[in-house]
């Protein structure tokens, strides 16, 4: 019963285009993209938001869900500490940076991959 929880979590996003770049910026954003990790479950409605905002962002990343594969859970327990849906990880060359609760996975991907706009006056 809960593909209708997919569908419905999905409907924003068929209405919403998404953002246009330069090629130049899209390949900054693809770079950037390559060292995010997203784990989630399709059903938790948490992880549909972030989607949505990929989705919104032009931004494609590796997503790991825990439904299809029990080591994506061991993984994110092994390195963020918990197993609690949505987690971006993020490498750096600093290291690696757990980012878990969905409010601040949008914001973090907003700043990271919203295009920046011009104002005109």
């Amino acid at each position: 019963m809960s593909w209708y929880r997919e569908i419905l979590a999905s409907l924003p996003s068929v209405f919403t285009a998404p953002v246009k770049r330069t090629a130049s910026d899209q390949q900054r954003a693809e770079r950037l993209a390559n060292c995010l990790t997203l784990y989630d479950l399709n059903t938790c409605p948490y992880s549909a938001k972030v989607r949505r905002r990929l989705k919104l962002l032009n931004v494609a990343i590796t997503v790991k869900s825990l439904k299809r594969c029990h080591i994506y859970q061991n993984e994110l327990i092994a390195g963020g500490g918990r197993a609690q849906v949505p987690c971006l990880r993020i490498e750096t060359s600093q290291g690696t940076r757990w980012l878990y609760e969905s409010e601040d996975i949008v914001k973090y991907l907003n700043k990271k991959f919203m295009p920046k706009t011009s104002v005109c006056d």
